[in-house]
């Protein structure tokens, strides 16, 4: 009998406990630990990480160390994710926020929140070198002849099939990077890429002259960059976007993203 009467001592003493660390929000245990844990995605310039050293670069990470500042916490950097598959990552809790920059995607509002727009991006037509088809007529893109590498779940394939819906999309896995959809089309297993201007910069430091920006045509596509983090946490998106606002107010956004391409528009100031 007494040790029963124990058993159920500890259930009325330990299950709230339980059920509070079990109900704890991703905001609660950045606040209580000081530290944001990031997942990202490679996409140089603006998030390079050293093959050997581990030690990661860019426009993002520079952002990101900002925020760190102004919010008191540490940025750690947790986990490197696909493209197409960062939001389990957030889900199941392996990082506390998407750190990389990202378009908006309807389709996938349902599972994240996205903070204010970081900067805007103007996204180009490329192809390889000696393809000179959709010069002067972005419109002949529209074919089903023509390939677009996109990523399982990502935006990329939303924007194509959107812009040019009688093309016909090549699937690349969810892991799958921006790198690899530049290789789609230097192997020439799909036709365009649509990207802006600092990102072709870093992909292409060891590809010069193989590939080309469509000529006489209008910006294919023009997209506000977010960070995320799971539905549903809006303190802590909140708590980002309080540091964002800071930044962009006060200029150092703006020179931040000049440093890395001349192409990037940051967001007009509050006042």
């Amino acid at each position: 009998m007494k040790s029963l009467l124990f058993a159920l001592l500890l259930v009325v003493v330990f299950a709230p406990c339980a059920f509070a660390a079990e109900n704890e929000s991703v905001y609660d245990r950045v606040v209580k630990s000081g530290v944001i844990r990031c997942g990202y995605g490679i996409s140089p310039p603006v998030m390079v990480k050293d093959p050997n050293s581990g030690v990661m670069s860019g426009l993002d990470v520079e952002i990101w160390n900002e925020i760190g500042k102004e919010l008191g916490l540490k940025i750690e950097w947790a986990e490197e994710a696909g493209w197409g598959n960062f939001i389990e990552g957030l889900r199941t809790g392996r990082y506390d926020a998407f750190c990389s920059e990202l378009w908006p995607d309807p389709a996938r509002s349902k599972f994240l929140s996205l903070t204010d727009p970081v900067l805007f991006s103007f996204l180009d037509a490329y192809v390889r070198s000696d393809d000179m088809r959709f010069d002067g007529h972005l419109d002949k893109i529209n074919d089903p002849s023509v390939k677009i590498p996109a990523i399982e779940g990502d935006v990329s394939a939303t924007l194509s099939q959107n812009g040019f819906s009688k093309a016909t999309l090549e699937y690349l896995p969810q892991t799958a990077t921006l790198s690899d959809m530049f290789l789609s089309i230097l192997t020439k297993k799909s036709d365009v890429i649509f990207i802006d201007q600092a990102m072709i910069a870093g992909l292409d430091q060891n590809n010069k002259g193989k590939i080309r920006k469509v000529e006489n045509v209008p910006h294919a596509f023009t997209f506000g960059s977010y960070y995320g983090v799971v539905a549903g946490e809006y303190q802590l998106r909140d708590m980002i976007n309080l540091a964002l606002r800071t930044m962009k107010n006060d200029g150092r956004l703006e020179k931040l993203a000049q440093k890395y391409s001349e192409s990037y528009s940051v967001p007009r100031k509050d006042f």
